[in-house]
């Protein structure tokens, strides 16, 4: 009979057989040794990709030591494809990576000893590393890696412990027990659904470490402006319903940062988001303005003006899942004169 092995890695992947690639070669690579380890994917979708990640699959039996199993669902999200991972899997810790990550050689070594000397309800957020060339990728993906970049650099330089609400599941790991207790991941959600596991870790108990060698490098895989800008919608929406469904945390409060943020951001949702066509006009605007800026090399202002766009793109949802402006405003209120609100931006 084959050992169990430490710590299983669970990976969540759509249309991306490249990019998993890549990720399963840097597994190989490991200081960890092969059998302490497996690895479990799922593919979420049974498309035209599936000869692709056959193929992958064929080239990793030959080249890998560590166990590794793989099967195909039909698309469900990725919850849904990292919940039958985990059920299928015995380990006593888990590894949540996404499928466009590089591990660096130390990663899963350096993740296991900070589970291990946490113990059974540690939760180990590790650093995610930008490519070089980040600054050079089309602004709404330069948003995205700055914001990351910027909180990891604060939890490395700081010391401070990370929070259920930054639980990201680009990488992460937890004791799979823990994870089973407080429900796993809900199945229903498509986005927001790591921050709203990492909540429900705080509520239970968590102790919340930040591995800055548990290293990983992102290689940005470049959608569309108008996919991001949908998805900034769609997190604004999902934000409410993850709030109700936590009734009215005040950790999960989704106009948090529009209280404790950026004054500059919330300058312009107020201007702007009260009224749709303004919402469009000003969004357009700053996407041109941001343009115009990068191309003469003022990439931080550039960059600048696209989280300007995430946040009304993201409180124009939260709008749209309340209601009406006079609503947005009535919650925002109610979450600022909360006794037990926090007071810092998340």
């Amino acid at each position: 009979m084959q050992p169990v092995p430490d710590i299983t890695v669970v990976v969540a992947t759509h249309k991306r057989p490249r990019a998993l690639l890549d990720l399963l070669s840097s597994l190989t690579r490991q200081t960890l040794p092969a059998d302490r380890f497996d690895v479990a994917v799922v593919i979420d979708g049974v498309d035209e990709c599936e000869p692709a990640y056959r193929e992958v699959f064929e080239q990793m039996r030959t080249g890998a030591r560590h166990a590794l199993r793989y099967e195909f669902q039909a698309n469900a999200g990725q919850s849904v494809a990292r919940h039958r991972a985990i059920l299928a899997s015995s380990s006593r810790w888990l590894c949540i990576v996404d499928d466009d990550m590089e591990l660096l050689p130390e990663f899963l070594s350096t993740h296991l000893a900070l589970l291990s000397a946490g113990g059974e309800r540690a939760v180990v957020i590790g650093r995610v590393i930008p490519e070089r060339d980040w600054r050079r990728a089309p602004l709404y993906e330069a948003v995205r890696t700055s914001h990351m970049l910027e909180w990891h650099d604060r939890l490395a330089r700081s010391g401070e412990a990370p929070w259920g609400q930054t639980l990201v599941t680009q990488n992460v790991s937890f004791g799979r027990a823990f994870y089973l207790e407080v429900g796993g991941f809900d199945k229903d959600l498509r986005l927001g659904e790591d921050s709203e596991l990492g909540l429900r870790f705080e509520r239970a108990g968590a102790s919340f470490v930040f591995g800055d060698r548990a290293a990983a490098i992102h290689h940005s895989r470049v959608g569309s402006y108008e996919a991001w800008l949908r998805r900034s919608f769609e997190y604004g929406r999902v934000a409410v319903l993850i709030n109700d469904k936590l009734r009215g945390d005040v950790r999960a409060h989704p106009l948090r940062n529009l209280v404790n943020g950026s004054r500059l951001n919330a300058a312009a949702v107020h201007a702007l988001c009260w009224s749709d066509w303004l919402t469009r006009s000003g969004i357009a605007t700053l996407r041109t303005t941001g343009r115009l800026l990068y191309r003469v090399g003022l990439t931080d202002a550039a960059i600048a003006t696209h989280k300007a766009i995430l946040a009304i793109a993201f409180h124009h949802g939260v709008k749209g899942a309340l209601g009406s402006w006079p609503r947005v405003l009535a919650a925002k209120q109610a979450f600022a004169s909360a006794p037990d609100a926090p007071r810092e931006p998340t």
